[in-house]
């Protein structure tokens, strides 16, 4: 994996050659691709300016954080991002007792991916590059890491904390605990070299310069700007005899903002959308499921009761079950169903004199010499008259039963007696 350096929007790259331990200088994208990709490299990690990262550092807990969601995150950032909050990649990082995020936007994101698939390289990590400085030995704000050349500045204070510095001076006004600065030397990449010189040295005793801990009896060229400045807020200055060095495994580090294709951000209101159809579409599966359970359970009860009632009418034949049953029914219906004329007869005679009464015909038994008629009437004398003009017409009427329902009205029954010979008098027939 190949480690470059953007140190600013467009400024040089820089690769680092683990064998020399030290920064080449690449002018763009497509000497990159010259001189890296077609030998077989194909894959990166880009440490990019700082000064795109945007940082906040939150007194909500990770219980808090974590019930925000990304999208309350995001609005963390509102108040300094000019990019719109939804298009930020926000990373969140627990660190002594307190909770940090930062943002990086999307676009830039896509357009560093961009130009690596244009140098024919694929991004696997992405990452500030304040983390090529080493982590500062004293903690609690009293020392820092400074990195300062024509390109960028760059201030680490812990692990994850870091900077792009655009004005030192607003920096040490806002940490009023330090007391060190370590300084890194100035890399001189147009010439793949660290570049070596003198510090200014002070007239006076008060601008000397505490080197105890690199041991050395020269310095890198750091700016006097910076040197005058140290020394008005007497801060102490050391001088690290080291260089911005990647990290190890950056695809595995918290602040990696690289995201992979496949894990690309959907939007909240269109992942709703999705779990709201895949739940209608679960809810009608169950509901057709159900459906389906109680018609089975129903055809099965129906075709119980249906050989039920087939033996009770039929007892001597077997219903089949490879015939339908409107086949095996059809013929003994149609047979039962052709009344003899005698009884049509008697039923033809009948039924006006029961319109042109006041009882309400409920049902009607038909068997081979006698109709059995159920009247609803509102007292016994109705019954009782209607059976005697049955008889006053040649019919034999009785009157068998008669009982009371609910409504206080009277049912009872009357049997008529037909004899199979339809041929009734001529008085009879003419009245």
């Amino acid at each position: 994996m190949l480690h470059v350096w953007l140190r600013a929007q467009h400024s040089s790259l820089a690769v680092w050659h683990s064998d020399t331990k030290n920064w080449h200088a690449v002018d763009g994208w497509q000497q990159l691709h010259d001189i890296y990709s077609i030998h077989g490299h194909k894959t990166l990690c880009l440490y990019f300016p700082s000064s795109h990262l945007l940082q906040v550092e939150t007194e909500l807990s990770s219980a808090q954080l974590k019930q925000l969601g990304l999208v309350g995150k995001q609005y963390l950032f509102e108040e300094t991002s000019i990019a719109p909050v939804e298009q930020l990649a926000v990373r969140q990082i627990g660190y002594a007792s307190s909770q940090y995020l930062y943002a990086l936007a999307q676009n830039d994101i896509e357009t560093w991916q961009q130009s690596a698939l244009l140098a024919g390289l694929t991004i696997q990590a992405l990452l500030p590059d304040f983390l090529l400085l080493p982590i500062p030995e004293e903690g609690a704000g009293q020392q820092v890491v400074l990195y300062q050349d024509d390109c960028t500045t760059l201030l680490r204070q812990s692990s994850y904390q870091g900077l792009a510095v655009s004005y030192l001076p607003l920096i040490f006004e806002r940490l009023p605990q330090l007391n060190e600065v370590c300084v890194l030397p100035v890399l001189d990449i147009s010439t793949n070299s660290v570049a070596d010189s003198l510090i200014v040295s002070a007239d006076n005793d008060d601008n000397t310069i505490n080197l105890q801990k690199t041991g050395l009896n020269s310095v890198t060229n750091i700016a006097a700007e910076t040197v005058a400045l140290l020394t008005e807020y007497q801060l102490l200055l050391t001088v690290l005899p080291v260089i911005p060095t990647p990290i190890d495994s950056p695809e595995r580090h918290a602040l990696n903002f690289f995201t992979k294709s496949s894990d690309s951000h959907v939007s909240p209101y269109l992942r709703v959308a999705m779990m709201v159809a895949l739940l209608a579409l679960v809810l009608q599966i169950a509901t057709d499921g159900v459906e389906w359970y109680r018609y089975s359970e129903a055809a099965t009860a129906t075709q119980t009761e249906v050989v039920v009632q087939y033996q009770s009418w039929f007892p001597n034949e077997a219903l089949s079950t490879r015939t339908k049953l409107q086949a095996q029914m059809q013929p003994k219906l149609r047979n039962d169903s052709q009344a003899p004329a005698s009884h049509i007869a008697v039923l033809a005679r009948i039924a006006p004199l029961i319109k042109q009464s006041s009882l309400q015909a409920q049902s009607l038994v038909m068997e081979p010499s006698v109709l059995r008629f159920t009247l609803i009437a509102p007292d016994r004398n109705s019954l009782d008259e209607f059976a005697n003009i049955l008889s006053t017409q040649g019919l034999s009427a009785n009157l068998e039963g008669v009982n009371s329902n609910e409504q206080g009205q009277l049912s009872g029954q009357i049997t008529v007696n037909v004899t199979t010979d339809s041929s009734v008098p001529t008085s009879v027939t003419d009245s």
